[in-house]
């Protein structure tokens, strides 16, 4: 809260209880006849009620200082929100771009151990040599497992092709 608002505030209340002291001696000075002290009296309350409107306005200026922070204040919030939005809509297309090129290598095996790529088609020779030096071990059965966690057999199809993406 605005300094000027709380001073206004304060001001006007304090202002406003005095000048209802001066009207209660008035009413007071009215009753007995004394028209001095009633004049008198009367002055002090008028003097009270023009003081309490100064901080009236006071605080009302101070109000209109607090409204326009709040309104700068939304105004910045909402404009570093934006901007974090903007961020984050980049971020996220960089990572669309990305995964759309991806920069990691890629492994494909066929059921046969020959090439599968255009890439490797050229090392073929090579790929058939470590068919052959392969071809003494025993190939182990895919093995599947279900939800519960329990192995199962399943025989795939020989032309059964695995992709993995690094």
């Amino acid at each position: 809260m605005n300094m000027k608002t709380v001073e206004g505030l304060v001001g006007a209340r304090s202002n406003i209880n005095l000048s209802d002291t001066a009207m209660g001696v008035y009413r007071q000075a009215a009753q007995k006849g004394d028209t001095a002290t009633a004049e008198r009296a009367l002055g002090y309350a008028g003097d009270m009620v023009d003081q309490a409107e100064a901080y009236e306005t006071k605080a009302e200026e101070g109000m209109k200082a607090d409204a326009k922070e709040q309104k700068e204040k939304a105004k910045a919030d909402q404009e570093k929100i934006i901007e974090k939005r903007k961020e984050d809509q980049k971020e996220l297309e960089a990572r669309i771009e990305q995964s759309r090129n991806p920069d990691g290598d890629t492994v494909e095996i066929s059921g046969d151990g020959k090439p599968v790529s255009a890439e490797t088609a050229g090392t073929e020779t090579a790929g058939s040599a470590d068919a052959a030096s392969s071809a003494g071990t025993q190939e182990m059965p895919p093995v599947v497992y279900n939800s519960a966690g329990e192995v199962y057999n399943q025989e795939l199809p020989a032309e059964a092709e695995i992709s993995v993406v690094v």
